[in-house]
């Protein structure tokens, strides 16, 4: 978290050696042009798509172009296990830092009693 934390305050155009004083590694991508953090132990690699720019909303959409995932991160289905992420999120409203991970539902499952 602090290092993630760090990187979006410090520019590495004012601070070259950011990785450095970080302690983490940056490695090019094979894939897009951005940096792939070495210990980060998920990297969604993203080319932009499209630029939505109304009156009611500006958004920003990225096309998934790889993932990187540490194999501790994999269910027994090989598939990315979200509980073992231990992602964060970001509150813009209050700029704080919150832990996901529980379960709370299953997808095309919780609304079945509506249909």
């Amino acid at each position: 978290m602090a290092v993630a934390d760090y990187y979006g305050m410090v520019s590495g155009n004012k601070v070259p050696d950011k990785f450095a004083k970080s302690g983490y590694h940056a490695v090019k991508s094979e894939f897009v042009n951005a940096p792939i953090i070495e210990e980060f132990p998920i990297t969604l690699e993203c080319e932009l798509a499209e630029v939505i720019d109304t009156d009611n909303m500006f958004a920003i959409v990225g096309k998934i172009i790889n993932v990187c995932v540490n194999e501790e991160l994999l269910g027994d289905d090989g598939k990315v296990d979200a509980s073992r992420i231990h992602a964060l999120m970001f509150d813009q409203f209050h700029f704080d830092y919150y832990a996901a991970g529980s379960k709370v539902g299953k997808a095309f499952h919780e609304g079945k009693e509506l249909i």
